[in-house]
């Protein structure tokens, strides 16, 4: 994970506020708000060729400068995808329907277990549907039963408690990534998750 992120600045070149994109004390882009709409720029490196991160690390970085900039619990989501307004369905049932009959194993009460790559599937189609990955527990599927695993369980959203919603977001589902890159050695690992809404709710797969 890179040094980049977002900081209050102001810009001669801009008669309201800007968010710098920093990495390492290099300004290496401006995000500002032109009218109710977004935008981002970036700058060149010292030899003229553009910056390169990875894209969780731009992701934080943006959704960070948005909560800046943004009203308070306005979603960069809906500001970018004009057809998210107009579906009915919550995205919670649409991640459910993406992504329920991968599980490799439920439980007594119908929640999932999910191998590795379907969980981190699952937490970057969050990142597109404004929902936060809340909580991880880790647990080894053997004999048709999933049995938990000390020291595997990770409450996402109490360690971002508190935070606007854009950034309680984009931190939840960075670290719930970071996460399960640390669990990837486990034998027969699953994965329950717990994902949050804009609302507050919490809501087991």
């Amino acid at each position: 994970m890179s040094d980049l992120h977002a900081r209050e600045a102001s810009s001669d070149d801009w008669d309201g506020p800007v968010v710098e994109l920093v990495e390492e004390d290099r300004v290496i882009g401006l995000v500002y708000l032109d009218g109710a709409t977004l935008f981002a720029e970036f700058n060149r490196d010292d030899d003229g060729d553009a910056w390169a991160f990875e894209v969780a690390d731009l992701q934080t970085a943006l959704d960070t400068a948005g909560a800046m900039l943004l009203p308070e619990g306005t979603s960069l989501l809906l500001e970018s995808d004009p057809t998210a307004k107009e579906d009915p369905e919550h995205p919670v049932d649409r991640l459910a329907g993406e992504f329920d009959g991968l599980a490799a194993h439920r439980g007594d009460e119908d929640e999932g277990f999910y191998p590795l790559d379907v969980a981190t599937r699952i937490v970057g189609r969050c990142e597109s549907l404004g929902l936060a990955v809340v909580s991880l527990e880790g647990f080894k599927l053997e004999g048709g039963w999933a049995s938990p695993i000390p020291g595997m369980s990770v409450d996402t959203g109490d360690a971002h408690a508190g935070e606007p919603w854009a950034i309680f977001m984009a931190g939840c589902n960075v670290q719930a990534m970071a996460v399960l890159e640390r669990w990837a050695r486990e034998p027969r690992l699953v994965i329950a998750l717990e994902v949050g809404d804009s609302d507050g709710d919490r809501y087991v797969l």
